[in-house]
């Protein structure tokens, strides 16, 4: 319908201006028409009787306008060229150049943009005896906001003669990069199906690609009609292949046997990224809706909307907030809290400059970790969150600084070391500083978590252009800080705050045992990246930093070798920290890398997750329920213990029959990041419940109580 309404408008601004925009022009190999410059060119100079050349067709478009492909989308009509050619001449149909996609007024169309160039190949006669004559008449639709038809009328005369001659060099190049444009053909065969709902998958068998190379895919119908013109389309990309779930087009249109179009996607190279466009002709093959049953469908997931702007701010200074409750943020808390004993019964102003300074550390750490984003996404395209826990290096790097930050609660040094500085000033020490790195931390810390409201919040912030990404991460920082800050800006909580004594030595040594349990926690996720070598280097670099800090702290008390003992203990740190260096060649981070890692969660009672398995099994009508995990995420590890691994949950889980997925990404593995990049999330945990004959999975949420997983089982029985 509103393809036909785009071609009525389009008709009758046609008729309305057709006095002053079918203005004749000359006859010529160059046509100026108020939007758009096209020239008839040949790649030779002259032609061999009955051997074949190329003529092209070149549009240099106004700025901000636009022409269009052979499928001009919604709306639109294509460029047609008319041929006038001496008998035994022929011209082939237009080749065409890879399109683009493009919205104007919530009409998608497909076309060009500055520059076109249609290729076409023409035969002269064998018995060419003399000039070789070309005319044609070329139309095209140029629009803006409005659209105008044109045309030209070309002439292009060619010598003849027994060897045909290249044209000119700046020709020739002209020539070359048009052919570059043109969609080469697919490597790979191409199969098409229809689901129950009429709605048509395309499966490229692409074996061998590796999904977290690729980045967009778009599938271009060449004909308007079978196939609707999408906006967005959410491909899908495994070792298997791509996969990309259609929609129908015009009901009175039949699906042809052969569905042909253009699959353009990028692919991130050691050089950059790359575009790549190949021309498709899929057969129709009834096998590939039902192998598709589970697996197209997971981009419409229940809960898995898109947002706008306005509410992932929202979502995301929500999810900030509520990050204060989460379990890897209690470390922070546990500074915070002795950050607060510590205020107390000092001036107001220096409690405002501190909850300033607290709140200043953490939203510089989120534009710092915006920025990061921004480039990794730029250098490579995808981007996660908490991506930095799945490298060992930063686990152990963690845990160092935990085990140091306990140290210093614990009285072993204290302000007047060297090192004491740096753990003084991420801890307890006095001032703005300490205030501030304590905000820097809470950012380091809390990104294994996801809170409520978080997980659509950072899919869309990790997606969008980079204004975008930077507002909502601020947001997701700003809840993150907001209630220390109100506790510093507001008198009437500060009463509350008790008074300091001897009881303050006593809160902050007792603080130093999160911060040991924080490093136990890092090592054990460690171990789960590196397996038992993770415990000697972990162990290993703690006890030369413990030796670093005791030549600072308590060798102090000598006077001679002060140098001595710097040097060792420098020495003793960069020691510690080539230890981490080691963790990259260890066997387990290498079969992380090729993607035969065996991650650091409990499979008891679960499958490995697949999408074959998952698909497998909705097609066979199973309930499904996956989990995507991670040994670094105390969220997910919560979520086990009291909901997923419950005699009750384990019970309702066996009788309904469920077949119980786990994706582990502890490590990188490029096939779970591509499921949460179509489901729109950014990170772990995400839990997936596909009810028996139902159309979309349901995307449950972060935080799961055993009711929770009783009460979608037993919707699923009725």
């Amino acid at each position: 319908m509103s393809r036909l309404l785009a071609f009525l408008i389009t008709a009758l601004v046609t008729v309305l201006l057709a006095a002053p925009t079918f203005a004749q022009s000359p006859t010529t190999s160059v046509v100026q028409t108020d939007n758009v410059k096209a020239e008839l060119l040949a790649d030779v100079s002259t032609v061999k009787p009955g051997e074949p050349f190329w003529v092209a067709l070149r549009q240099t478009i106004r700025p901000k306008w636009h022409t269009y492909w052979k499928n001009p989308g919604e709306s639109g009509l294509p460029t047609e060229i008319s041929w006038t050619l001496p008998p035994g001449a022929k011209a082939d149909p237009i080749v065409w150049p890879t399109p683009i996609l493009f919205e104007i007024g919530g009409i998608t169309n497909y076309g060009f943009k500055d520059e076109a160039t249609l290729l076409v190949r023409v035969t002269p006669p064998a018995d060419l005896a003399g000039p070789l004559k070309l005319a044609a008449d070329a139309n095209w639709l140029v629009c803006e906001d409005v659209c105008i038809p044109e045309e030209g009328k070309f002439e292009l005369t060619l010598p003849s003669g027994p060897t045909a001659m290249p044209a000119a060099p700046a020709t020739r190049t002209l020539f070359e990069q048009a052919r570059h444009e043109v969609p080469t053909e697919s490597p790979w065969p191409a199969r098409y199906g229809v689901d129950k709902t009429g709605n048509p998958t395309l499966q490229v068998d692409a074996k061998g690609l590796k999904p977290d190379t690729i980045g967009n895919v778009y599938f271009f119908p060449a004909e308007w009609g079978p196939v609707a013109t999408m906006a967005k389309q959410a491909a899908v990309i495994d070792v298997a292949g791509i996969r990309i779930p259609l929609k129908r087009g015009d009901a009175k249109t039949p699906l042809p046997p052969l569905l042909a179009g253009t699959l353009v996607l990028t692919e991130k190279t050691g050089d950059g990224t790359v575009k790549q466009a190949f021309d498709i002709s899929a057969k129709l093959d009834p096998t590939v809706a039902t192998a598709a049953v589970g697996v197209t469908s997971l981009a419409g997931a229940v809960g898995s909307e898109e947002l706008s702007l306005v509410q992932a701010l929202f979502f995301a200074l929500l999810g900030g907030l509520i990050l204060n409750l989460m379990p890897c943020v209690f470390p922070v808390l546990a500074m915070k809290a002795a950050a607060f004993a510590r205020l107390a019964g000092h001036d107001r102003a220096e409690m405002r400059r501190d909850g300033l300074a607290y709140t200043g550390g953490v939203l510089v750490s989120f534009a710092v970790m915006a920025a990061v984003v921004i480039a990794i996404r730029g250098a490579v395209g995808d981007v996660s969150w908490g991506f930095q826990f799945q490298s060992p290096v930063f686990s152990l790097l963690i845990a160092y600084l935990f085990f140091v930050i306990g140290l210093n609660l614990s009285g072993v040094f204290e302000v007047g070391s060297r090192l004491a500085g740096v753990g003084q000033g991420l801890t307890a020490r006095g001032g703005t500083t300490g205030a501030f790195f304590t905000g820097v931390l809470a950012v380091i810390v809390a990104t294994p978590c996801t809170a409520p409201f978080m997980a659509a919040a950072l899919g869309f912030a990790l997606t969008q252009p980079a204004p975008a990404t930077v507002a909502v991460l601020l947001a997701m920082g700003l809840g993150l800080a907001l209630p220390y800050l109100a506790l510093a800006l507001t008198p009437a909580l500060q009463r509350l705050m008790p008074r300091p004594g001897a009881w303050m030595d006593r809160l902050r040594q007792f603080l130093a045992f999160p911060m040991y349990a924080s490093a136990v926690w890092m090592i054990w996720v460690l171990t789960q990246q590196t397996g038992a070598d993770g415990v000697l280097y972990a162990l290993g670099g703690m006890v030369l930093i413990a030796f670093a800090i005791w030549l600072l702290r308590f060798g102090s008390q000598a006077s001679a070798g002060t140098w001595l003992r710097r040097g060792l203990a420098a020495i003793a740190v960069l020691l510690a920290f080539a230890v981490t260096l080691k963790l990259e060649d260890s066997p387990a981070t290498a079969a992380s890398a090729t993607g035969d890692a065996k991650g650091g969660v409990n499979f008891e009672g679960w499958e490995r997750f697949s999408r074959a398995r998952m698909a497998e099994a909705v097609a066979a009508g199973r309930p499904v329920f996956v989990d995507f995990t991670a040994a670094w995420c105390i969220t997910c590890l919560v979520n086990e213990r009291v909901a997923l691994e419950t005699p009750a949950s384990r019970k309702a889980f066996e009788q309904a029959g469920v077949v119980k997925l786990k994706g582990d990404w502890t490590n990188r593995d490029a096939e779970i990041s591509a499921v949460l990049k179509e489901l729109g999330r950014a990170g772990v945990p995400v839990y997936l419940y596909w009810a028996p004959g139902a159309e979309k999975p349901k995307i449950l949420p972060q935080v799961l109580t055993e009711a929770m997983i009783l009460s979608e089982l037993e919707q699923a029985k009725r």
